[in-house]
Parts: structure tokens; sequence; C-alpha cells
């Protein structure tokens, strides 16, 4: 335990009497809690430590010791949480904005309109649910995480979990963590630049999910991501000969299994209606009003503010 508080106080850049007064913690409890041949830390130690310290492992071992999950059962789960639990916008998929004139009311999910992609899609899940692990990319300018999000609904019936790598930052949480995802889980690799960007790391996250997708033992999994269309250009496109190639494993892992969606709806699809109504979600802060739009951005939908959705492909090869 004192290893894993002294990797975490490392990531944090604090030092013991700061980590103390974010913790609520006597200095002395604190010091204590690092000595290797230091007693047992209490309950309520071990809670108030991993609130600054964002370590997987610890916030695991808080949740145990904070009774959220059942200790035998906490190792077997891996990293995730049911997808039911899950609140969209903490996914990031972007709310309605309504306005009462002077606050921002709590978030809806637009109504959605179902378009071709939204076939592909959910061959993926289908693939899924019978077995085979996947990988999805979706390419847009917009509407591409919220039909990530619908895609994966079928699957909350199942009992699958949904893992969203983010803490402390998106690339260390997923090199930390893919390795121990376990089967029935959606990998939610959301602007999947963040993850594959970096030079260092980047290329080793696309070999953990190569390997994570190739692992028997580890599947079904369903690895969903999201790319605007240039970074998407970036990745796939092959180097000159004479030029370093740094993207290789992130090319062999894109290739066949990226989903364009265009930016603007057709005629057809812009008179259709949605094809689901507008839905409330959790409580959210409350904020000042929202500027009104200012111009016709590919962001903004005209035919339907209150739509989004994001047409490609309508088949998707094998994982890998």
């Amino acid at each position: 335990m004192s290893t894993l508080l002294g990797e975490g106080l490392a990531r944090s850049g604090l030092s013991k009497t700061q980590l103390a007064a974010r913790a609520g913690l006597g200095r002395t409890t604190v010091h204590a809690a690092f000595q290797a041949d230091g007693p047992p830390l209490s309950v309520r130690t071990l809670v108030a430590l991993a609130r600054p310290l964002p370590l997987p492992e610890l916030l695991r071992l808080r949740k145990e010791a904070a009774g959220e999950i059942p200790a035998e059962d906490a190792a077997e789960q891996g990293p995730g949480k049911p997808i039911g639990q899950w609140d969209a916008h903490l996914l990031e998929v972007h709310p309605a904005g309504g306005t009462d004139g002077r606050t921002v009311v709590r978030p809806i999910l637009p109504g959605y309109i179902v378009r071709p992609h939204d076939q592909a899609l959910p061959h993926a899940v289908q693939d899924a649910l019978a077995g085979d692990s996947r990988i999805v990319v979706v390419v847009a300018s917009t509407g591409k995480t919220r039909a990530c999000w619908e895609a994966v609904q079928p699957l909350a019936e199942h009992g699958w979990r949904l893992w969203h790598p983010f803490a402390p930052t998106r690339w260390e949480a997923a090199l930390n963590g893919i390795l121990r995802v376990r089967p029935r889980t959606v990998v939610w690799l959301n602007d999947t630049q963040h993850y594959v960007s970096d030079v260092r790391h980047g290329e080793k996250i696309a070999a953990l999910l190569h390997t994570l997708l190739t692992r028997s033992e580890a599947g079904p999994v369903l690895v969903l991501g999201t790319l605007w269309p240039e970074y998407a250009v970036q990745y796939t496109a092959v180097p000159p000969p004479k030029d370093r190639d740094v993207h290789s494993r992130t090319r062999e892992l894109l290739a066949g299994r990226l989903l364009t969606v265009p930016a603007v709806f057709t005629d057809q699809e812009s008179a259709r209606p949605p094809s689901w109504r507008p839905r409330e979600t959790s409580s959210w802060p409350t904020l000042s009003p929202a500027p009104a739009p200012t111009d016709a951005s590919p962001r903004t939908w005209q035919a339907h503010p209150n739509c989004c959705a994001a047409t490609p492909r309508p088949h998707l090869p094998p994982a890998l």
C-alpha cells in the first residue's frame, strides 16, 4: 500500500503536507500511511487519501473499503461501470441548449434522427453480443459521440460495462488500464486523438488495443472511438519512404474500421421527425445564459436544432 500511495503522490505533484490538507487528515496520519512497516490503514483514511490521488487501483480499493463493491468481485469486474450508470454528458455527449432567459436548464439528450450509419454501428454491437470483439471509430465533425451512445444502449440490457479512460490523463489511464479490461466491456475513446497523438505513448496504446482485441480470454469487447476528419487523414496517411512513420500501429488499427459520417443532413433526412423524443438527464449545475449563435458553423444543425445525428459504410470488417 505504501508503494501505491507513493506512486500516486508522485503523479499528483503534491507534498505530504498538501495531501494532508486536501484529504482532511492530520500530517502524522498521512506520514504514517506512507511507512512500509506502518499500521494498516483505516477505512476512513483510505477513502480520504484516495480522493486527491486518483490512481485506478487506489480508487478500487477505496470503493471496496467503503463497501461500494464487494472485495471478491472487484478484481473480476475490471475498469469501468455498468452502462446504465453512466450519464451521457459525462461521456462528452453534448446537451441541447435550453434556457428560460436567466439560467441554463438541466440538459437533455436531443431527439435523434436515424441515418445510414446507425445501421452499421448496430452490426458491430451485434457481433460483440455474439462473442466477437470489434473496434469502430466514427469520423465526423459533429454527431459522432451521440451516435456511439445510442449504439451501446442494447448492451446495457445484457449487463455490459463501459470504461472511459480519463484520469489522471487520458493516455495514462489507457496505458494503465487497457489490459485490465474484462469481457463484455465497451472501451470509450471519445476524441481518439487524445490517446494516439502523443509520439511516445500513442503507438503503445494502439499496440495494447491490438492485444486486447486479439486475446481470446479478454473478449468480447467493443472499442468505440471518434475522430475529427482531419485527424483521420493524419493517422491513416502513409508517410514518404524517407520520413519517420510515427503512426504505423495506429494506422494498422484504424484500417477498414473508420465509419465516416457526412456533416449535413440530406433533404430527406431534414424532413424526417426524430426517432426518439428529447430525454432529460441528471441534474446539471446552473450556468449563465448561453450566448445566441452568431454563425452557421459546421457544428450548427439548421433543419433540426433539437436533433443531433451524424452516412457511411454498411459493412464493418472484423476487429483485426
